[in-house]
């Protein structure tokens, strides 16, 4: 991150970011969410600007980062403020409190993967074409589906290690009340994770008999 100015005087932020960045636009969903009294950013092709000015002081800095060096901190203000979960648990705005968040939500979202997006056009060769994108985007959804196999298997591992025991009669059902779910929810990660291990057997049996054939 580079400070490129520091100033009283807000307008000169703004006419900073217009000489030197004219495509620039802001981002007012996110601006609004990190509070637009204290708060202003701009995307402008893989570049974030952020104005920013702490309450009760009158300086402001202007800070220039690439977009890839912005998702975290933009990431950590949205989740702080609780948009990613709510859009990942869309029940969560059929709560009259949670409902006046939904538009704006979206709106933060779309502007945040307009960030994400410029992110992963730092990293690819200039004038790169859209499947190119595409790619290292389902990349990144394979790479984050392996990790939640993962996570679910440990949670199979850990309500075996905690509750199976020598496996006697009834520990499933024990489990369940213990965790607080249901005894079918608890079957069924248990049967996932049975699922995975055999496909992982069958794939490496039927290896070997290739190799061997």
């Amino acid at each position: 991150m580079a400070e490129m100015l520091t100033t009283t005087d807000y307008n000169e932020i703004s006419e900073y970011v217009a000489q030197h960045a004219p495509s620039a636009r802001i981002l007012e969903e996110i601006t609004a969410h990190l509070d637009a009294d204290y708060h202003t950013v701009w995307l402008d092709n893989w570049t974030v600007w952020h104005a920013w000015s702490e309450p009760g002081e009158d300086e402001w800095h202007l800070d220039q980062e690439t977009a890839e060096r912005a998702l975290k901190w933009l990431q950590s203000q949205l989740d702080g403020a609780g948009v990613f979960d709510r859009l990942a648990d869309p029940t969560r705005y059929a709560e009259a409190v949670e409902a006046r968040y939904v538009a704006s939500d979206e709106d933060a979202m779309a502007e945040y993967y307009d960030v994400e997006l410029a992110a992963i056009r730092c990293i690819l060769p200039d004038n790169s074409p859209a499947h190119d994108v595409d790619r290292v985007i389902q990349n990144q959804i394979n790479l984050a589906r392996a990790e939640a196999a993962r996570l679910a298997s440990l949670r199979a591992h850990h309500i075996r290690a905690a509750f199976q025991g020598d496996g006697e009669r009834g520990w499933k059902s024990a489990a369940a009340r213990g965790l607080g779910i249901t005894p079918v929810s608890l079957g069924d990660v248990l049967k996932d994770d049975d699922a995975r291990a055999e496909r992982r057997r069958q794939e490496a049996a039927r290896s070997r008999d290739d190799f061997d054939g």
